[in-house]
């Protein structure tokens, strides 16, 4: 989920948050040099024209943030390096040109979508990918949301826009709710692309 403009004041925090997280991903693309190879450009631009018109359908839903699903634990189990480069495309479109999240709060926006979103996704994968595939990926779709939800609920207490108690209790079981709906799109979509396109989904090329 975004933190949209104006609910957070603009200051000293959202300054260091954002250059701190610049810093980050610019180690972090740096480092991905294998992954930004001729051959994995077009991917990574294909992942992100997906990611950004998917996100484009938003659930109406009474939070003060964008609601939808976000694919993030599709594309950080696609490739985690090539996930983190895609979401801070996405995450920089989206508000730059689509009005979604906010141009103050893109620093809060990338450290959420683009660093620790694919963190969590992959952290819960590989808790639960010993027991079961498939059960690993619906726990990482739908934990990586519900931890989002409570990440900003954190951020939000932080900036004193809302008590945390206010936020755990309203954003994170919303946030929920998303997070059963992205669980079900992320495994149908990867269960259909094993059959017909099976190197998009590689961590079930054994199953």
């Amino acid at each position: 989920m975004h933190i949209p403009d104006g609910l957070i004041g603009m200051g000293y925090p959202l300054l260091v948050s954002l250059l701190l997280v610049i810093i980050i991903l610019v180690i972090v693309i740096y480092q991905s040099k294998d992954t930004l190879s001729e051959k994995n450009i077009p991917m990574i631009a294909l992942l992100t024209v997906v990611a950004v018109l998917v996100q484009l359908v938003e659930l109406p839903l009474p939070v003060a943030a964008c609601v939808h699903v976000s694919l993030i634990t599709f594309i950080t189990l696609y490739n985690f390096r090539t996930s983190i480069i895609v979401y801070t495309l996405v995450t920089i479109i989206q508000a730059l040109f689509i009005h979604e999240g906010g141009v103050s709060t893109i620093g809060l926006n990338l450290l959420n979508l683009a660093i620790l979103g694919p963190v969590f996704s992959l952290a819960l994968y590989k808790a639960f990918a010993k027991i079961n595939k498939y059960l690993a990926i619906g726990i990482s779709a739908f934990g990586t949301i519900v931890l989002l939800g409570v990440v900003v609920s954190i951020e939000y207490a932080i900036a004193g826009v809302y008590p945390i108690g206010f936020g755990l209790a309203t954003i994170v079981p919303i946030e929920a709710l998303v997070g059963v709906l992205e669980a079900v799109v992320t495994l149908i979509l990867m269960k259909a692309l094993k059959d017909i396109k099976p190197e998009l989904v590689p961590v079930l090329a054994d199953n």
